[in-house]
């Protein structure tokens, strides 16, 4: 499995601005990790880095109710 050190020291991405190396090795190296991958198992993958990388700085991400899949309920009218 290649490094993302790998990544930053290939020809195409040695040429980019320094600001921008990392951001596109970043990005082939995700390509190639998740390219045989279904659409759930990519994003599972997906949001099982964005929490160990929260994690890895402090963050604890808290997580939002979707039982009920997004839809919104109605309101009660407000009696006085």
């Amino acid at each position: 499995m290649k490094t993302i050190d790998d990544y930053m020291n290939a020809p195409e991405i040695v040429k980019m601005p320094e600001y921008l190396r990392e951001i596109h090795a970043a990005r082939r190296m995700i390509q190639d990790e998740t390219k045989d991958m279904l659409p759930e198992e990519k994003g599972a993958y997906i949001h099982n880095e964005a929490i160990s990388a929260l994690a890895a700085v402090g963050i604890i991400p808290r997580y939002a109710d979707f039982t009920n899949h997004g839809k919104l309920k109605s309101r009660q009218p407000v009696t006085q």
